[in-house]
């Protein structure tokens, strides 16, 4: 028999790793063409499978935390 805890969860229930770009725009809430522009300046990274544009889970958490942070600032 073999141990439950070497199993991998079921796909469904797996976080994905990277949105294609409505579903990123989506997740963070802005419009696709904000998020293209903000892809275009550099300001979210994406990354190109073929001719997949793909947004990594990690970097949007990260663009929203820099966005957090960068208000809090503001707010002295």
């Amino acid at each position: 028999m073999a141990h439950s805890f070497y199993r991998q969860p079921p796909p469904a229930a797996r976080e994905p790793l990277a949105l294609r770009p409505r579903d990123a725009a989506e997740a963070i809430g802005i419009s696709l063409s904000t998020l293209e522009r903000l892809s275009r300046s550099g300001e979210i990274e994406s990354v190109l499978i073929g001719r997949a544009r793909v947004f990594e889970i990690s970097t949007l958490r990260a663009f929203l935390q820099s966005r957090r942070e960068a208000a809090k600032g503001g707010q002295a």
